[in-house]
């Protein structure tokens, strides 16, 4: 039988068949450059180095292939159309320190006051932390907060606060254990219940601060630390996958990284183990009004010492 014979005696179910594989075919290859070009696209957006090779505290450069242990600073800011109109710069009034080892299956996470009184590297001066972000972006934010608790950072991540209720309600919700008991823009939160949060429940959450049973300054750090959890179960989860496009929009228009796309990848698949114990720290000290008039929060030695032994021992150095 020759060529000719056989394509007439191809039936109809082969030639649907082939249709139907051509056509899957052809999609498979779209979503692959599609995906290819978003990551690349997102990579390039949201990827903001910092001025230097490696922490001045580090021997060597932290490797995230091999799995080593590592730091990042996160800053939350909140957009403010006033302060960007008169030229000034965002004030992180979010500040966490993350020490994070897959070995051990760890995460040390410390919240820094925003009124915290530090050095703020590069100015010369002695101010509330959160002006280090407003001052000189997130390379003068690193290197005042690793002068401060003595630790190296490693890297840092920058987030609008509404950048990140729209990433919660992208996964349709986050779940939190309230810390505390109290009521806040229409939201009730009840002590040791678990809560399933959406984006705007979860900025009353933590954004809470002077209400009956909330708890001041450290009653919202913990909460910013849970809801950071909840937000990263979600990261490191299949519903990444599933949300990826939405997902990468949202990060596109509200995270500033030095990682690259790739090692926020490897991040997320080879580090999330790190998710199964997680070890909350606040600084310890005392508020109140300074020489200059403005209220500073002072933090106690022992507690800068016991933060400082705490991520240094998770890093094993």
């Amino acid at each position: 039988m020759n060529r000719s014979d056989k394509k007439r005696k191809m039936g109809l179910p082969a030639k649907i068949f082939l249709w139907f594989f051509g056509i899957l075919a052809l999609l498979a290859l779209v979503a692959v450059i599609y995906l290819g070009f978003k990551i690349f696209s997102v990579g390039g957006a949201i990827h903001n180095p910092l001025n230097r090779d490696k922490s001045e505290l580090r021997d060597k450069k932290v490797n995230l292939n091999d799995g080593d242990p590592f730091t990042i600073a996160l800053f939350g800011v909140d957009s403010d159309a006033k302060r960007a109109a008169d030229g000034g710069g965002q004030r992180s009034d979010t500040i966490m320190v993350l020490s994070v080892n897959p070995e051990k299956k760890t995460t040390e996470i410390v919240s820094i006051p925003r009124d915290t009184q530090a050095d703020i590297v590069g100015k010369g001066t002695t101010e509330k932390i959160n002006h280090a972000y407003a001052y000189g972006g997130p390379d003068m934010a690193v290197k005042s907060v690793e002068k401060l608790l003595n630790v190296p950072i490693d890297h840092y991540a920058t987030i609008d606060m509404d950048g990140m209720k729209d990433m919660i309600d992208t996964f349709g919700g986050i779940t939190v254990t309230s810390n505390a008991t109290f009521s806040f823009h229409g939201y009730h939160f009840t002590q040791g219940e678990k809560t399933e949060m959406d984006g705007n429940e979860a900025m009353a959450f933590i954004r809470s601060r002077k209400e009956d049973g909330a708890g001041g300054d450290f009653g919202r750090q913990e909460r910013q630390q849970l809801v950071i959890q909840g937000l990263a179960n979600k990261l490191t989860g299949i519903s990444s996958v599933t949300h990826f496009n939405a997902l990468m929009n949202h990060v596109e228009d509200n995270v500033k990284t030095d990682l690259t796309i790739g090692e926020l990848n490897t991040v997320r698949s080879n580090y999330k183990n790190a998710n199964d114990n997680v070890h909350r720290h606040q600084l310890d000290g005392q508020g109140g009004i300074q020489d200059d008039g403005l209220y500073y929060f002072v933090p106690s030695e022992s507690s800068l010492s016991e933060i400082e032994s705490s991520i240094k021992d998770n890093l094993g150095i």
